[in-house]
């Protein structure tokens, strides 16, 4: 899986696979260099449900923190039920990653 863009407001971005698929996509809304970055989030078969992603660093004594806020989801979305179980398995792979040099295999199947 990859990330796609070229993360500039306004921009496109698609998380796809190494055919091409995106499985979720959207568009930078903010996008500040080594501080924040803010995107819209949806899945192409369900493009109306959008929700709003956040990520933000900060240098915080000596290590840096990383804040990361999904929110914005619609009344009726399932959305949140999706990602409550997703990024948490995201994060704790990026940790291993930055630890270890090696993440967390969370790839999901069908």
């Amino acid at each position: 899986m990859a990330n796609v863009s070229d993360w500039e407001k306004g921009s496109e971005w698609r998380h796809v696979t190494e055919d091409d698929e995106a499985w979720v996509g959207g568009e930078v809304v903010e996008s500040i260099p080594n501080k924040k970055l803010t995107l819209t989030w949806f899945e192409p078969d369900e493009p109306e449900d959008v929700s709003r992603i956040s990520y933000e660093i900060e240098a915080l004594d000596g290590t840096v923190c990383l804040t990361v806020v999904h929110d914005n989801f619609k009344a009726t979305s399932a959305m949140p039920e999706k990602v409550s179980k997703g990024w948490p398995m995201v994060l704790s792979s990026l940790k291993s990653f930055l630890e270890t040099g090696k993440g967390i295999n969370i790839c999901c199947g069908d």
